[in-house]
């Protein structure tokens, strides 16, 4: 058994980031219910902000604006990409070489959506929109990094 080390830090972070996609989705799961949708109407109401209590109304008639269709779709992709997640964190923390591979890809494919909207979407979450792009370029920039060292050993053989 290897010690601890960059891909199964990666790997933590990799299962972190599971983890909270599962709660989110299990959270707009759960949203979708009628009773919580009481609920969070009930404690709107009982929000004394007015501003907090705008945006909550705003979010709640979003959330009963969503199709079944629309809600379905963005669950059935969450899915989809926790597995994605999981995949690349277990193959990370036992070393192997596919899911090196797979997290350079898959990484690396969101980095320009992630510096797009660092640029021209700014908002009030630009510190962790720029955390997140800075993660991810870490992240892909280490991988390679192992990959070519990977590489260079074998050829030295």
């Amino acid at each position: 058994m290897r010690g601890f080390d960059g891909l199964r830090l990666v790997a933590l972070l990799k299962f972190t980031k599971a983890a909270l996609l599962l709660a989110t989705l299990y959270g707009a799961y759960r949203l979708l219910d009628p009773a919580t949708e009481r609920l969070f109407v009930q404690w709107s109401d009982a929000v004394t902000d007015h501003f907090l209590r705008h945006l909550l109304r705003r979010a709640l008639d979003f959330i009963d604006s969503l199709s079944a269709s629309a809600v379905e779709s963005a669950e059935l992709i969450t899915a989809a990409y926790v597995v994605l997640v999981i995949v690349e964190g277990v193959g990370l923390w036992f070393h192997r070489r596919w899911a090196e591979w797979l997290t350079v890809v898959a990484t690396s494919a969101l980095i320009p959506f992630e510096l797009w909207k660092l640029l021209f979407r700014p908002n009030g979450k630009a510190a962790l929109l720029l955390g997140v792009f800075a993660m991810n370029a870490a992240i892909v920039v280490y991988l390679i990094m192992v990959l070519r060292a990977t590489r260079a050993r074998r050829f030295r053989r």
